[in-house]
């Protein structure tokens, strides 16, 4: 059985890039609007005031009266705002846009809804909401924010150590490949999961649809962290084709996982293009996907730590701002759910949540292998060369087995 070098990789996932493009693309809807609010979603704290308009979006021969319901249920009351007053649209005024205050009560998510009468010509739809966040304190929104960008800048730099630590050494003699291979597709994954819930507006509908009070479960900073993990994925293998690697190569029980994922996720993209399955079921597929291989991707480097016993060409920087940026992900969760009052908001972002708490594992493993198991190692031989604690390659020697 032939094993998969880097080149094929490469090639499998920029191919069903192309197919997700075309299946994403497909699903584009238009946006028909009969009522048009700006903004139509926005934040507000508990017993402060905040505002936003309405506005008819075509001309009507009559006035119009509207009405607003709250929830999922559409129900006429509600304790999460102070309830809306109804107004009225003069005929020909879609130009027209009136103010509407909005007072915070308790913290939470809130869609407002519409009722109009008589019919407009354009009929009412899903699309002629009002989504209100509801916070305990804004103070608290910004810290929220500032631990979300502390943790994408922790598992940014974490990419680092390993690259400088390559090229100083100039070999990759202590790193295990599947783990590249793996994590080069589990980012992949990743960011697809990220870019299709913060940009694809047909994957927010999906989703408010079953979480209608729900949080749309990534920010900005998942976004780049995602792909700034893919780009420097990129790199350390490209590192790989330059330095020393003793023959390292990825293994056959990677290779066909690898080729399992891939075939999974090309036909289920496949399907998605021709309406056979929703969109937002292929994009938690992605999801599923990347905790697989969160789950899986260490395993080769500590058993390959345990059998050198030593962490000799694995950087311990990666690993300490890895568990870092896992416990300030960990951190923002709690407070989002804290702040809006919405726990379910965890099982949303189930890929980020178990993320964090699969990566500080491994970086607690991989802690104790470096400070205690192995930290009196003087001199550790693998794959044929002799590795020195200065991190200091010599000449190849042959290794007693």
């Amino acid at each position: 059985m032939k094993l998969i070098n880097s080149e094929e990789i490469f090639v499998l996932i920029f191919s069903f890039i192309i197919i997700l493009h075309v299946a994403g693309s497909e699903k584009i809807v238009a946006n028909n609007h009969a009522l048009l609010f700006d903004p139509a979603s926005l934040t507000v704290a508990v017993d402060y005031n905040t505002s936003t308009t309405i506005q008819l979006v075509s001309e009507q021969d009559e006035s119009v009266h509207v009405s607003f319901v709250y929830g999922e249920d559409r129900s006429h009351s509600t304790d999460y705002i102070e309830p809306l007053e109804s107004i009225n649209f003069p005929r020909h005024s879609s130009h027209l846009q009136i103010v509407l205050q909005i007072t915070g009560l308790r913290p939470g998510h809130l869609i407002v809804g519409c009722n109009a009468s008589p019919i407009l010509n354009s009929s009412l739809t899903e699309q002629d909401f009002l989504r209100i966040n509801i916070v305990r304190s804004t103070k608290l929104d910004r810290i929220i924010n500032t631990i979300g960008w502390l943790s994408f800048i922790a598992w940014s730099c974490s990419f680092y150590p390993q690259i400088f630590l390559n090229f100083r050494r100039q070999s990759v003699v202590g790193l295990s490949f599947d783990f590249l291979a793996l994590n080069i597709m589990g980012y992949f994954c990743y960011s697809i999961y990220n870019i299709a819930f913060y940009s694809w507006r047909n994957v927010q509908d999906g989703y408010t649809k079953l979480h209608p009070h729900g949080v749309i479960p990534v920010l900005l900073n998942d976004v780049v962290f995602g792909l700034h993990g893919f780009i420097a994925s990129f790199i350390t293998i490209f590192q790989c084709l330059l330095f020393k690697h003793s023959k390292q190569h990825v293994s056959y029980t990677t290779s066909i996982l690898l080729v399992l994922f891939i075939l999974f996720l090309s036909i289920t993209t496949i399907l998605t293009s021709v309406d056979r399955i929703d969109l937002l079921l292929l994009i938690y597929f992605y999801s599923y996907v990347k905790l697989i291989i969160s789950c899986i991707k260490y395993i080769p480097q500590v058993i390959m730590n345990y059998r050198r016993k030593s962490t000799e060409g694995w950087s311990i920087g990666n690993i300490l701002l890895d568990f870092l940026g896992g416990i300030f992900s960990l951190i923002q969760i709690f407070l989002l759910a804290i702040n809006y009052n919405d726990w379910l908001s965890i099982i949303g972002s189930i890929a980020k949540f178990s993320l964090a708490i699969v990566s500080i594992g491994f970086d607690i493993i991989f802690i104790v292998q470096h400070y205690i198991l192995y930290k009196n190692s003087q001199q550790q031989q693998t794959d044929g060369y002799e590795i020195l604690d200065n991190n200091e390659e010599t000449t190849p020697v042959a290794v007693n087995t």
